[in-house]
């Protein structure tokens, strides 16, 4: 509610936004934009969370903590290239070059023990039900997730910088490119949500015939990897004698 707040109050009808990133689509989510992930990381950025800080007073604390938390989590594991972070001028978005690097024990430690007191104060709150506390927190399925995420990508960091990297760009550990494979599986099927192997066969060979011609989707929650396998060779061919 405090970011429905601020939107209302100072981002929708004014001709200067603190936020000029959000929109009504990130307060009034619909059944797909759930599974945005552009939207979640835009109000759970730097910009919204000082936009609170900055407007109103402690009743927001937590909620400015919780942005920020999630927006260096973000940030972190989102390092696309060797400039990003120099160009905004933000230090989380910097390659990761050692594997000394702070951010990699500010994951590991500051985060996961945020979540862990996250959970340990709703769970000691007295007069509620078992159901009001694990509506009150995130799931348990999604906190096993950002561990196994934290866990295995410092881990690879690590890794490779001791094998001999230069640095490493977290932003290439995903699986956008499989994502988006499944997602021609998707489109072909129409409105068939449980193909048979005979179908998901048929639908290969078909994707396989059609090669690099398979259109990417507009809209998805992944990001549009283009695959550029063809290469034009533009030598002479040799002559016939």
């Amino acid at each position: 509610m405090h970011m429905v707040r601020l939107f209302e109050e100072h981002c929708e009808l004014q001709l200067y936004s603190p936020c000029p990133k959000l929109t009504r689509s990130h307060i009034d989510l619909a059944a797909f934009t759930y599974m945005k992930v552009n939207l979640a990381a835009q109000i759970s950025s730097g910009s919204v969370a000082n936009a609170l800080e900055h407007l109103y007073d402690d009743s927001v604390s937590e909620t400015v903590l919780f942005i920020r938390n999630f927006n260096k989590f973000f940030d972190c594991l989102n390092v696309r290239n060797l400039f990003e972070g120099r160009n905004k001028r933000n230090p989380d978005l910097e390659p990761f070059t050692g594997g000394d690097d702070p951010r990699l024990n500010s994951l590991k430690s500051t985060f996961l023990d945020y979540l862990k007191e996250w959970k340990q104060s709703v769970m000691q709150r007295p007069n509620l039900t078992p159901s009001q506390k694990l509506s009150m927190q995130l799931s348990a399925q999604t906190i096993a997730g950002v561990k196994i995420s934290i866990n295995s990508i410092t881990e690879c960091v690590k890794f490779m910088l001791d094998q001999g990297a230069d640095f490493v760009l977290t932003y290439n550990f995903n699986q956008d490119p499989l994502e988006q494979h499944f997602g021609h599986y998707r489109h072909k099927g129409g409105a068939n949500n449980n193909p048979s192997v005979y179908e998901v066969r048929n639908t290969m060979t078909q994707l396989r015939a059609v090669g690099a011609q398979a259109l990417n989707p507009k809209r998805g929650n992944i990001t549009n990897v283009n695959n550029n396998e063809n290469v034009i060779d533009n030598t002479k061919l040799q002559r016939k004698r």
